[in-house]
């Protein structure tokens, strides 16, 4: 994607807060403006006292316009925080809701430190940039109304003013680019510190394990973090060129005033101390609006780094994700015909040019299944649920379902004929979704997991989740029991249960579902459950190699309604 120009990616910033803050039609402009006149009134004032006048009006009119600038300053400030916080929580839910209705492998395959750090830190940088912007509409008002005063005093002093700030503000040009280019790099280092620091959080007990791996990481945060503050320290050199040759021309311009104006054109001595009062009133605002182009420079960077996220996500946006979609309560058939999907070792944004294929896979599922996959490590199990699931896009075939083809648009409605526990799962705090009914079954479907002595429902939320690893998955399936969807996927559900709760799984959970009419599929590698199900499907090297019918045998489905409750005061995970 090519870049825009600095002074463009400027421009593009200040149109994306005027835009999203709403800028023009909020009274912020009109306080800004109100105390920029009242400014404007007080150096007026201040002048004609200078000059000799003691005129009432002008004391009157000094000590309003104080009270004036003071107070439309104020509302201004008020004004502009609110529209700060609004810019960037308008921008934080435009992201959250892009991230939620981008396609699964967007999401699987982009650097999570790079989403928090834009969400976040670039949002923050990129929308507080408001405030300088009004600030610096403020001191341009202002300005704006010294310049005509300065040429009416004295046109030379007036040119010199307009000529300095020019000067001033090309220290920031030349800076620019480098600058820019730098701060990027510098958030880039950040979005590898969030990576590093989700591993710290995320592998504590690995990292504990072993102090040579905690070492050797230790050492990796601290090489990224002077990464970041060489990085960080170069750009705000260049900044600070721009800083200093803004200092510099604005003592120039004093010098000029006070030396140049009585000896070149001859101004006098009153003349001289009116010019200054009107420079140095104007001086804070000049400086204001210079040393704010750094900080423009440095949200136009976060700027370029959110838009590019949009556009990536906005690429990858699912069709009709943002729509609500009617439950089917049943279906008759999914044919799955010539399904491949081909897999990358990719780490980061590099590629390895190893892949694999899975597929291709014709398969037909009916209600009431209980299908059971079986393969090695890396067989193709889980991108076959992946595909079943239509968390991932196929690269070539069809799903069917009921005879009709499942396209990008009804792929949506598609997905919730599933609930799934898969092998890296991911458990809610709050009960998003359910149903006051739904949250009812989930009550009783907690009690027939044994999990109930350990985690509630409190509210809308669970008492906790500082569960063991079983108990988390069984949490998990009684959510997936409780939504009663046509299909219940399972990742090898079973690994974490101890000998007795297998059993509930086996020989009472799974019946129970297919009885039920759900078509169960679980993925296991409990060679001695075989039995169990209708269907055995074994995979190897992406491919399903059998499809037999073993039969399910030894089940008493009359049990399924009273054993769960015996199993209930079954002592906790061991």
């Amino acid at each position: 994607m090519k870049k825009a120009s600095p002074t463009m990616g400027m421009l593009i910033l200040f149109r994306f807060l005027i835009s999203e803050g709403n800028i023009l039609r909020d009274p912020v402009l009109l306080f800004a403006l109100l105390a920029s006149i009242a400014r404007g009134g007080m150096i007026f004032s201040v002048n004609e006292l200078a000059g000799g006048s003691r005129n009432l009006e002008y004391i009157v009119l000094l000590l309003a316009c104080i009270a004036a600038t003071l107070t439309f300053s104020f509302m201004a400030r008020m004004r502009n925080f609110r529209l700060v916080e609004a810019t960037k929580n308008k921008l934080r839910v435009r992201l959250s809701r892009q991230l939620l209705h981008a396609s699964a492998s967007f999401l699987s395959k982009h650097d999570h430190g790079k989403v928090y750090s834009i969400v976040t830190q670039e949002v923050n940088r990129a929308t507080r940039a408001a405030v300088n912007l009004i600030q610096s509409l403020e001191a341009i008002f202002l300005i704006a109304l010294c310049i005509p005063y300065l040429l009416y005093l004295s046109w030379e002093s007036g040119l010199i003013t307009i000529a300095v700030v020019c000067l001033g503000a090309s220290g920031y040009i030349l800076a620019q680019r480098p600058a820019q280019s730098t701060a990027e790099e510098a958030s880039k280092t950040e979005w590898l510190f969030f990576d590093r620091v989700n591993d710290i959080l995320r592998g504590y007990k690995e990292l504990r394990l072993r102090y040579e791996r905690k070492r050797a990481l230790q050492e990796d945060v601290g090489r990224i973090v002077k990464r970041n503050f060489d990085l960080t320290v170069a750009a705000e050199r260049l900044y600070g060129f721009g800083q200093v040759m803004a200092q510099g021309a604005m003592m120039l311009l004093l010098t000029m005033i006070v030396v140049g104006l009585p000896l070149v054109a001859g101004t006098d001595t009153s003349t001289v101390l009116q010019i200054m009062t009107v420079v140095l009133l104007a001086y804070g605002p000049i400086e204001t609006v210079l040393g704010n182009l750094s900080t423009f420079s440095r949200a136009t960077v976060s700027m370029r780094l959110i838009d590019e996220l949009q556009q990536d996500l906005a690429l990858e946006a699912e069709s009709n994700a943002g729509k609500p979609h009617t439950l089917k309560p049943s279906f008759n058939s999914i044919m799955l015909e010539g399904l491949t999907v081909t897999l990358s070792n990719a780490i980061g944004d590099k590629e390895s040019g190893e892949t694999f294929v899975t597929g291709p896979i014709d398969l037909e599922l009916k209600p009431g299944e209980v299908v059971f996959v079986c393969g090695g490590n890396g067989a193709g199990k889980s991108t076959f649920l992946s595909l079943l699931t239509g968390l991932r896009k196929p690269d070539g075939g069809r799903i069917l379902l009921d005879g009709e083809l499942v396209d990008d648009k009804s792929m949506s409605a598609y997905r919730e004929l599933f609930s799934a526990v898969f092998s890296e799962f991911h458990l809610f705090s709050k009960l998003y979704g359910l149903t006051g009914e739904e949250r009812e079954a989930l009550g009783l479907r907690m009690g027939e997991m044994d999990i109930t002595h350990r985690v509630t429902i409190d509210g809308d939320s669970f008492s906790t989740l500082a569960l063991s690893t079983g108990q988390k998955r069984r949490l998990a399936l009684a959510i997936a029991l409780a939504e009663k969807r046509p299909i219940i996927v399972l990742d090898e559900f079973a690994a974490d249960q101890d000998p007795e709760r297998r059993k509930l799984f086996y020989d009472i959970l799974v019946p129970q579902m297919a009885a039920d009419g759900h078509l169960v599929i679980a993925v296991t590698h409990d060679e001695h459950c075989f039995d169990k199900c209708d269907r055995l499907i074994r995979m190897d090297a992406g491919k399903i190699v059998s499809d037999t019918r073993p039969g399910r045998s030894g089940i008493d489905l009359s049990a399924s309604e009273n054993e769960p409750r015996q199993l209930e005061s079954a002592a906790a995970d061991r």
